[in-house]
């Protein structure tokens, strides 16, 4: 039950205390890096909302253990010698019931039930599948179950059509796009295919990426029933604070739109070394001393 309550994140910054002792973390003149990541507020939020009583007084919590943390910085290692960044891997969508309070339509979407509807059992027929065609869904892709249609000797590709023109039309689902058009690139040219085009990965990801309409989404995560389930591109899954704090850098703030993988980018331009392998980020200049 600690990933549920605001003693799982205290326990966390503890931990990182501790370690900070142990490895004597800014104690000479090599610089330490020390990742901490609040995985109770994460399921706090996915269990009971955003803009629930418990969120609030989760952050509320979270906000007296971050000043205990940042204190105990100070008293070991001094503030004015780090550098001190926030962020957040996504943002969430409101409770369904909260929003429809607001008058907004959103709704949960049962994947258990797709297979099940009029549409697929045509594809069935269509292609000689006794069974059903959606092996799982994982958030945001649709898994076909490939053995299924190996013995009918159907193609994967069109199956994968054919199930992406039947999702795209049920309530619920906006776009339906196969990983045959992703690997193609063969997709239009907005901002949210180009979202989901950055997601895929031809050796990891699924048949088909899932865009629900905005404000629908699986309510499931990690087995549990949820009130609020992040994934999709709309802004209320990808708007997410990052702060920086440190010596020179100036007080301001920046609403101009700019992405988390500016923040590897922005720490190697402080730290004056190269950015990692990997950095595709730019070095966000406000945030330079």
């Amino acid at each position: 039950m600690l990933t549920l309550s605001p003693a799982g994140d205290e326990i966390a910054f503890d931990f990182a205390k501790a370690l900070m002792t142990a490895e004597e973390v800014g104690q000479d003149d090599v610089p330490d890096f020390m990742s901490v990541s609040l995985s109770s507020t994460d399921y706090v939020g996915h269990i009971f909302g955003p803009s629930s009583l418990e969120a609030e007084d989760n952050f509320k919590r979270l906000d007296q253990t971050i000043a205990d943390l940042l204190d105990f910085v100070d008293d070991t290692v001094g503030l004015d010698e780090t550098l001190v960044v926030l962020s957040s891997d996504h943002g969430a969508p409101e409770a369904a019931g909260y929003l429809a309070t607001l008058g907004i339509e959103a709704q949960a979407f049962n994947f258990d039930d797709v297979d099940t509807t009029p549409g697929f059992a045509r594809l069935r027929e269509r292609f000689g599948l006794g069974q059903e065609l959606i092996e799982s869904f994982t958030n945001p892709y649709v898994y076909l179950d490939r053995d299924a249609i190996k013995a009918s000797g159907a193609e994967v590709a069109e199956i994968e059509e054919a199930v992406a023109a039947e999702l795209q039309q049920l309530p619920g689902i906006a776009f339906a796009i196969t990983g045959s058009s992703l690997r193609r690139g063969d997709i239009p040219d907005t901002v949210i295919a180009r979202a989901v085009l950055a997601n895929y990965h031809p050796d990891r990801s699924g048949d088909i990426y899932v865009v629900f309409e905005p404000h629908w989404f699986v309510a499931e995560f990690d087995g549990l029933t949820v009130a609020s389930a992040h994934g999709s591109p709309w802004t209320y899954d990808s708007y997410v604070p990052i702060i920086f704090s440190g010596r020179g850098i100036a007080a301001d703030r920046v609403d101009r739109r700019v992405e988390t993988i500016d923040v590897a980018a922005t720490i190697a331009s402080i730290m004056r070394t190269k950015p990692p392998s990997g950095a595709v980020g730019l070095p966000l200049l406000e945030a330079l001393p």
